[in-house]
């Protein structure tokens, strides 16, 4: 259950998070981080552990750009090497902390925490949507009590919506079944997994309003793009109906990032763009993250740990589950992952032979 994909990017933190001076602790893949800004505003990540006696470096202080221990005094750099000793004229050369790449990229800080040679920021998925200041994007970190997978099947599987999510986001439905001439499609490509929820000649309210004018019959799609480990993307477009399918702009693109923490509980980071409400203060944005925030604390939250109480140590998969039509996406993303995690362990099993 406590098997991570290690060569790869993670959202450690949303940007906003790790200020220009305090040290910002994290359990990531369950390993103790720390994260903070140099003086210049450059992202570090150490591993949240003195090498002396192993005390979190988190609770020490910072000295410039350097940690300093707060049980023996010994300080380090950015590079995770040990620039002073107290108790010593030269810091003893195995007094090296590891250290993790970073990047912050589209209001998020990443982290790889596999071997570093790999860790080239091009492969760090695209989120590029959370950069368009005009579009107000947001971001927001959530934990969950639950395997990280638990985070992939929930949001590969979008039809809980109309029962799990009923009060909020997903009531609209009389009957919660399919729509008539609803189609979802999905698919791997190029190792990630894209699917399609499409709903035509829709005739009700949008929840959020979607660039149609009121009262048009509208047709519109989530567009779906996971990248492993577990980083999605969701793109939402409607236009008139009989217009066809395209639109030059969405009218809300959202992003979901899983990291997990340990085996059993995961960090959930999530943010939107939009072309709706956009006038309005800080207080129109707080509105959203707490009307999203609360989604997930109240339901999907408290199911996916749910979950993980039934499923105890075990796969999911190992427990032989029903499967349904639309579980096809996520079913695909387990899939994918179980390929790469069998890669990892390849390559490790040959280093070591």
């Amino acid at each position: 259950m406590a098997d991570y994909i290690l060569n790869a990017w993670y959202v450690a933190a949303c940007s906003h998070e790790v200020g220009a001076e305090a040290l910002f602790a994290r359990r990531l893949l369950d390993r103790p981080v720390v994260l903070y800004r140099t003086e210049a505003g450059d992202p570090v990540a150490l591993l949240d552990r003195c090498p002396h006696r192993f005390a979190y470096l988190s609770k020490g202080r910072r000295i410039g750009d350097q940690i300093e221990c707060i049980y023996h005094g010994l300080r380090f750099g950015p590079d995770g090497a040990c620039t002073r000793s107290p108790y010593q004229k030269t810091p003893p050369a195995r007094a090296i902390v590891e250290t993790f790449p970073v990047v912050e990229r589209h209001r998020m800080l990443w982290i790889w925490m596999g071997d570093p040679a790999l860790a080239d920021p091009a492969l760090i998925p695209d989120h590029s949507h959370m950069d368009n200041d005009a579009e107000r994007p947001l971001v927001w970190h959530v934990k969950f009590d639950g395997n990280w997978q638990l985070g992939n099947d929930n949001l590969m599987e979008l039809t809980h919506l109309f029962w799990l999510h009923t009060s909020t986001i997903g009531g609209w439905k009389e009957d919660a079944g399919q729509t008539p001439g609803e189609k979802y499609t999905a698919r791997v490509e190029n190792g990630k997994v894209l699917s399609r929820t499409l709903n035509t000649d829709v005739r009700r309210p949008s929840t959020f309003f979607n660039g149609v004018a009121n009262g048009v019959p509208y047709d519109s799609w989530n567009d779906t793009e996971w990248v492993a480990p577990a980083n999605m993307k969701f793109t939402m477009g409607a236009v008139p109906t009989g217009t066809g399918h395209i639109v030059e702009t969405p009218y809300m693109v959202q992003s979901h990032c899983i990291t997990p923490e340990t085996a059993t509980s995961s960090h959930y980071f999530s943010g939107f763009s939009r072309i709706f409400q956009l006038e309005g203060g800080p207080e129109v944005d707080e509105r959203f993250v707490a009307f999203f925030k609360g989604i997930f604390d109240r339901e999907d939250g408290p199911m996916m740990a749910d979950i993980q109480e039934q499923m105890g140590d075990a796969d999911l998969l190992d427990l032989d589950p029903v499967i349904l039509p639309r579980d096809s996406g996520a079913i695909l993303v387990r899939r994918v992952v179980a390929q790469r995690l069998a890669e990892e362990t390849a390559q490790v099993t040959a280093r070591v032979a």
